[in-house]
């Protein structure tokens, strides 16, 4: 899917990617998940080679900064949702002076967020390149705050989780966590390595007024880092709490368990000796020996039964 969004005469105009060599007004054409035939369309129109487009719209692809011929490549890391995984893609950004295009495999949350905006923002954004690049690169920054605000108060549900009520799908949640900021903290990284090569001129494109804001994105990145170590630390924290109180719940229930058999032991113990086969055992011809056997049992059992609930073993 191909969206084209063309400034001119301070109107905002959905144009065709056809018009993309004629137009001299700043356009943003955001790309979707081409199909073939789009591939090869955007190929002839904007004389990209198929192959750049091609590794440009891969979803493995290592953020870095390219300047080619007529234009810079921009690839950085972002986050999108996989089912009910939040995971990270890559989106490819082709930048010039009068245009700027956007390639992706997955729907992306902070594009979606720029098309919502309103007109006289888009407005704004489309009147320099540059201030657009530092727009979508300050929202994808936004959304990983977002996600990370998410993640705060999952890791606090699971605390609170693993102190009541641990369940067995608690450590599936747990790793869900752990996955996610693993693949965030590479994002960061990458994404902060692409700011730092901003700031030093590797776009000769680039307008060197924008660089103030771009090193506000490069401070939420390092910012970012600090908190996905801080959550890492705390979720791995979560696990081992986890662990603690599946032991400490498992040798209760041996605990139990034991008390539980050591009550049934004695009776059995006494059964056992007066089951003996011997000649002589005066207590199997007295007329009150096998009311005796059963106190004797029933004496133990309740003598035991006190002593286990003062100890709260059962």
């Amino acid at each position: 899917m191909i969206k084209t969004i063309t400034l001119q005469k301070k109107q905002l105009i959905k144009s065709s990617i056809k018009d993309f060599r004629s137009s001299k007004n700043i356009t943003w054409i955001d790309v979707l998940n081409p199909s073939e035939k789009e591939i090869n369309e955007i190929s002839e129109i904007t004389r990209f080679p198929i192959d750049e487009i091609e590794m440009a719209l891969d979803e493995d692809e290592r953020p870095r900064i390219v300047e080619l011929y007529n234009h810079a490549l921009l690839i950085v890391r972002v986050p999108y949702k996989d089912h009910k995984e939040t995971l990270t893609t890559s989106l490819s950004i082709f930048f010039s002076e009068h245009n700027i295009i956007t390639m992706h495999k997955h729907k992306i949350e902070s594009i979606e967020k720029i098309n919502d905006f309103s007109e006289k923002i888009k407005k704004d954004m489309l009147k320099d390149t540059t201030y657009f690049l530092y727009r979508l690169l300050a929202e994808i920054t936004n959304n990983y705050f977002r996600l990370m605000d998410n993640v705060e108060e999952k890791i606090d549900y699971l605390e609170n989780k693993v102190f009541h009520s641990p369940e067995n799908r608690t450590v599936k949640e747990i790793f869900e966590i752990k996955k996610m900021l693993i693949y965030f903290h590479k994002a960061f990284a990458s994404d902060r390595e692409i700011l730092v090569e901003l700031e030093k001129g590797y776009i000769s494109s680039i307008k060197k007024t924008y660089m103030r804001q771009f090193r506000y994105v490069y401070n939420d990145l390092t910012q970012l880092i600090d908190m996905g170590g801080t959550y890492r630390d705390v979720i791995t924290g979560v696990l081992d709490l986890y662990l603690s109180s599946t032991s400490h719940s498992l040798n209760i229930i041996m605990k139990k368990m034991t008390a539980y058999a050591s009550l049934i032991l004695v009776p059995t113990l006494i059964s056992g000796i007066y089951g003996m086969n011997f000649r002589w055992m005066p207590e199997l011809y007295w007329k009150y020996g096998y009311f005796f056997a059963l106190g004797l049992m029933v004496f133990f059992v309740v003598i035991m039964y006190i002593y286990f609930k003062k100890k709260d073993w059962i």
